[in-house]
Order: structure tokens, then sequence, then C-alpha cells
């Protein structure tokens, strides 16, 4: 596999129970990009995360992090990559502050005190407060400063800002992931709230029952989609007819599509000859595309 990739899996899957959780996974991260890696709950991104840190064994195929294989070299991808789990798990009896020493001893070279202890002041973290009385946010936050208390090649986030509230939010993905990325980093990223990374996300893949549906960059993503609103005079039709139609929804005298590789010359045209009276093109937030393409396809 080429090193152009952070990550780059071939066929990797994983299966619980007779179930494959995730199937046939083809992905592809390029260095120095924020990926956006988007699914609805169940869909395999944590499944997948999980796999791409060593953490769980594949059923089949193969990944590569940073050149490495995972399911082999498991200890050397942990020393270079930063994880930060949906649901983190600590030694409870720990304070904040010892936490940090136990993983600074753990990582030794690679742990930076100074950003470490930065972290921990703009996270607003009580040093001497023991783990297990931290609320949600403040636990995400002490993952969080676990995670780049390294200065790690690559970060795997997976739902990094449960529990933050917005402010917390704000400031992590502006300001700690924006200098965490002036260092030409690599980010696989998962998160809920889809329109608070929207503008830092290069890359979009989108995963669902366990499948990639979707993998490429934003802008061309986004680019690409419509939503197109047609008014009638009479009942609409209910069956359109038009180049990348994903779907459709009729109510009425109104009918809703959703247009993929929408072309400004060649799909207004194809809309006009679906007799509405009135057409309305809008683009799509990331939020939107999501909804679109991980849910399933609603009858017309």
């Amino acid at each position: 596999m080429t090193t152009t990739y952070a990550i780059e899996t071939l066929g990797l899957g994983r299966m619980f129970g007779g179930r494959w959780a995730v199937a046939d996974l083809h992905l592809q991260v390029p260095r120095g990009c924020v990926y956006g890696f988007l699914g609805l709950n169940g869909a395999g991104k944590s499944t997948t995360m999980r796999m791409l840190m060593g953490l769980l064994q594949p059923t089949s195929g193969y990944s590569s992090v940073l050149g490495m294989n995972p399911a082999v070299t498991d200890l050397e991808v942990k020393r270079r990559v930063g994880y930060v789990a949906d649901s983190p798990n600590f030694y409870e009896w720990m304070t904040v502050r010892e936490i940090c020493a136990f993983v600074a001893h753990y990582r030794k070279a690679e742990w930076d005190d100074t950003r470490a202890n930065k972290l921990l002041d703009s996270f607003e973290l009580p040093r001497n407060q023991k783990l297990k009385t931290l609320s949600k946010g403040q636990r995400s936050k002490v993952s969080l400063a676990l995670a780049l208390g390294f200065n790690p090649e690559l970060l795997l986030l997976d739902e990094p800002t449960g529990g933050l509230d917005p402010i917390a939010r704000r400031q992590f993905i502006e300001g700690v992931l924006a200098e965490y990325m002036e260092g030409d980093r690599t980010i696989l990223i998962s998160s809920h709230l889809i329109n608070e990374i929207s503008g830092l996300v290069d890359y979009v893949g989108i995963i669902r029952d366990g499948q990639l549906i979707r993998s490429e960059p934003a802008d061309k993503l986004l680019g690409g989609l419509r939503r197109v609103k047609l008014h009638y005079d009479i009942p609409a039709p209910g069956a359109y007819a038009c180049t990348g139609l994903l779907h459709s929804r009729t109510d009425g005298r109104e009918a809703q599509l959703i247009v993929d590789d929408f072309d400004p010359e060649r799909t207004p045209a194809e809309i006009q000859h679906l007799g509405a009276s009135q057409v309305e093109i809008e683009t799509l937030s990331l939020e939107d595309a999501f909804i679109e393409l991980a849910g399933k396809a609603p009858q017309s």
C-alpha cells in the first residue's frame, strides 16, 4: 500500500455473532487532511477505528496506518497515533494530574509536558480532582488532552466532543484542532455534530450498514448535490426522469428531488422538462447531504 495515505484499508471487515459490523471496507485517508467519517449509530464507525488502533482483530481484509499493520504492530501504532474513543475508560481512582503523569511515563520520549499543560489550562481541568468525580464533558476533555499531549502524527477521534458544551466544542474545533493541523498532520474524525466540523473537513466518507457508500473530497461531494423543489398547478406526477436522481418525495402539488452529479448546463434543462410551474434549486449543507445519503431512500 502507498505511503500517500495515512490510512488505507483493503477489504477490511469485522463480524460479530454472524453479522458483519463492517464489511469489505476500502478506505483511503490522504496524509495531511481532515477526513470526516460519518454514519448513523451502529453503522460501523467505532468498530473501524478500533481495528485501525489494533484494539480489534479484523475478520477479513487488511489495513495500513502510517505504513503499519495495526493487527501486527499495534504497540507501534499506539505510540504514533492519538485516539479518542466514544466512551473513554480511565483508572477512576486517579486524579487528572496522575493520569497525565501515567501516560507521560508510558509515552516517555513522545510526551510534551508544555503542550499537555496548555491543554489542561485551556480546558479548565482541575488537576487534583479524581477522574471518577468528573462530568461527562470533563472526561471528554481529559481524553482529548491525553490524545494530543504527545503531538501524534495521526488523530483518530470518535465523537470527540461528546458531553462538551457549545463553547467548549467551538474552542476545541476552531482552536485546538486548527492548531494541531498546522503541523501538516492527519485527522480521522467521526461526529454527530456534522455542521460544526463541516468547515474543517477536507474529505468525507459515509458508512452505512458497515459499508462505505461514498468517499470523496468534501467540495466535490457538496458541489454535485442539489435539492430541487418542484411546484405544480395540479397534483405532482410522482415519477421523475432526471440524470443523477437519488430519490424523490411527493406531497400534493409539490415534489422534492435530491439530485447527484449536478451539471449547471444539463440539469436545469432536464428539470424544466418535468412540467413544474415553479422550480427552486438549493445547495445542501454537509449535514443535509449526510441525511440524504446515509438514510434509507424514501418512496416516491
